[in-house]
């Protein structure tokens, strides 16, 4: 496999585990935000300036492309945050914006507080992202989710907040939350699964796939090994 020759170690592949147990993909986080918080799916450190961001996220989307073969060889998405900020940029820098058409493995997940989230009128900045690549939503039940929003908008995979999870896991209304969402997106995918009890409580869910530090913590070495190891 091809190797990864500059950019890991700032960065976690975190493993996005399908309900089946195989592999969909990755999310791409900053490594020492995940340290420093200890949770998974963490986004986007809000301290940084819009610059900062956009450079962070530069940063993943060249590291992407140096070990595209990985992905594209094994069929793998891989997910980015974005926020407002860099969403903008994004739209406004056609040489990104080609880069992302070319590397049709890369998913942009979007932040739950997206400001356009909250408009009835139509939302520029979304639509004008889903046009050139795929988008998945994060942290539905967070936020300015909504399910008016899946409804009018168009998303691959819908991630649930980790936080709403741990709230209703295991209850009926946790169930129907997935049947609403599932018709309007190939998938819903759990985040902040922790433990074997967790994975029971999804038993039944019709969930895609589940996220969290139950696969986080396995071993990120023997990960990079597996898929992303240096030479």
């Amino acid at each position: 496999m091809q190797s990864v020759t500059r950019g890991y170690p700032g960065h976690i592949f975190e493993p996005i585990v399908t309900a089946s147990g195989g592999l969909l993909g990755f999310e791409l986080v900053r490594r020492s935000y995940k340290v420093e918080n200890r949770s998974d799916s963490a986004g986007y450190e809000y301290n940084l300036s819009p610059e900062d961001k956009i450079k962070v996220f530069f940063n993943q989307v060249t590291l992407a492309c140096i070990n595209a073969n990985i992905f594209t060889d094994n069929d793998f998405l891989l997910s980015v945050n974005i926020d407002y900020d860099i969403a903008c940029h994004i739209v406004s820098n056609t040489a990104l914006c080609h880069v992302l058409e070319q590397h049709r493995f890369i998913r942009l997940e979007v932040d739950q507080n997206f400001p356009e989230f909250t408009q009835e009128a139509p939302r520029k900045i979304i639509r004008s992202l889903s046009a050139f690549c795929t988008l998945w939503l994060d942290n539905f039940g967070a936020g300015n989710t909504s399910l008016s929003l899946v409804m009018n908008e168009s998303f691959e995979y819908i991630k649930i907040d980790e936080s709403f999870f741990w709230q209703h896991q295991g209850t009926q209304s946790f169930r129907k939350t997935i049947e609403h969402l599932t018709p309007y997106c190939q998938g819903v995918i759990v985040k902040g699964v922790e433990n074997a009890q967790h994975v029971e409580y999804l038993t039944g869910s019709n969930i895609h796939a589940m996220q969290g530090v139950l696969w986080s913590s396995y071993n990120q070495e023997e990960l990079i090994q597996s898929f992303f190891s240096n030479s």
